[in-house]
């Protein structure tokens, strides 16, 4: 289920732009790649910094975090977190540590989807189910 949502999600919705050079490709979003053993697992905690944004704070076992213009390493667990919002805002991180404005967000519940990618696009998978966490804001007025 979550496998079809993805690749369907990746063909409609555009990106948020992040500070990203021109010359990263954007035409693997929604393909899967299998995660080397041991296989990395991903958390997030969630604190309202202030009435503008919330802080993510990553937590990642098994996976290094690279700068988008890197290039992962073949059977090595490292790339970008992928962060998606309401199926509709794409963001790309590279840090464990995130702030992300409420701008982003509509009034009321805000589902977040927070997913391994590799520097090609390619969204990391555990026996071929995609490694994500799904968490929920809700934005008040």
């Amino acid at each position: 289920m979550m496998k079809s949502f993805i690749t369907y999600f990746f063909l409609l919705v555009p990106m948020v732009s992040i500070p990203i050079t021109s010359a990263l490709s954007h035409a693997n979003h929604g393909k899967m790649v299998e995660a080397a053993s041991p296989y990395p697992t991903i958390g997030v905690e969630l604190k309202n910094h202030n009435p503008s944004s919330y802080i993510l704070k990553f937590k990642l076992t098994n996976f290094e975090l690279i700068p988008l213009n890197d290039f992962s390493v073949i059977n090595k667990n490292e790339g970008h977190i992928l962060l998606l919002i309401n199926n509709k805002k794409k963001i790309m991180i590279t840090e464990k540590n995130y702030t992300l404005s409420s701008d982003l967000l509509k009034i009321g519940k805000n589902e977040l989807f927070v997913m391994l990618m590799d520097s090609n696009h390619f969204i990391f998978t555990k026996d071929k189910n995609i490694i994500y966490v799904p968490k929920l804001i809700y934005k008040d007025k």
